[in-house]
């Protein structure tokens, strides 16, 4: 039998299970559910790409953070003490439902980005030989030209993010921060360096925050790239920093966000 969750696929399959168990009489949550099956399809099938580009990562990162994150909020109402009093317990059913269905536009967002990008048309191709003349010129058509001019920056941030020696200057904690206008192209560029410096540390993350970011999930993203053979527990935050700390510790890092 296929276990519940993976590194790759996060907690979409034990999710899914108690989202059936749950709310298999809810009609509001079936769709919810439904789109959460096609997350899940797409995810088992984007794990079987052989070297996926960045873009495929990301996507696979944010889509086990939802599953976390959706999972949590599901443990929380199943561990929780119930009232005892039937209209409380109600009521108390009742917000819970809400929250879950609160995750709606997020769940859209993930799957509506994935066909935006046709990650699984365009990548999935790869793992079968008979397609693979298709799937170059897929990768040619799509893939983010190497920007031009960047070369001097690019060069300049490698030199400071590049330790010289095993000194204790050189192996201090370096964070280097690149403003700009929007549109100046600074995503692009911080892309261009993690793609030049993979393999250089011993572990890399890269994650996107928001104006109001949430730090549990900045925190599971980072942990999930830095240790991606050992999958995640549901905890809070202090955990996460602990883990971090410990896994962390006499490593060579880098971290992008």
């Amino acid at each position: 039998m296929e276990p519940l969750n993976s590194c790759s696929l996060g907690a979409m399959g034990s999710l899914l299970m108690k989202l059936d168990e749950l709310l298999r009489t809810e009609e509001r949550a079936q769709g919810l559910i439904g789109d959460l099956r096609i997350i899940s399809t797409k995810m088992k099938k984007l794990s079987e790409v052989h070297s996926p580009p960045h873009t495929v990562k990301y996507w696979m990162n944010d889509a086990r953070e939802l599953s976390y994150d959706m999972e949590v909020c599901v443990d929380l109402f199943v561990h929780a003490s119930q009232p005892e009093d039937v209209p409380a317990k109600v009521a108390w059913i009742l917000a819970w439902i809400k929250e879950i269905l609160g995750f709606e536009a997020r769940v859209k967002e993930v799957n509506e980005r994935c066909e935006r990008y046709n990650l699984v048309n365009r990548y999935v191709l790869l793992s079968n030989p008979a397609k693979i003349l298709v799937s170059r010129h897929l990768r040619t058509q799509y893939e983010e030209p190497d920007p031009v001019g960047m070369e001097e920056p690019t060069n300049k941030i490698l030199e400071w993010l590049m330790p010289k020696g095993h000194g204790e200057e050189d192996l201090k904690l370096k964070v280097v921060s690149v403003l700009g206008d929007e549109g100046a192209g600074k995503s692009t560029l911080v892309k261009r360096i993690w793609r030049l410096s993979e393999g250089k540390f011993d572990c890399q993350a890269f994650v996107q925050t928001a104006k109001k970011p949430d730090t549990r999930m900045i925190l599971r993203s980072i942990l999930s790239q830095v240790r991606p053979k050992q999958p995640l527990k549901v905890c809070k935050v202090p955990k996460l920093v602990s883990d971090l700390r410990e896994h962390l510790q006499d490593k060579r890092f880098e971290n992008y966000a």
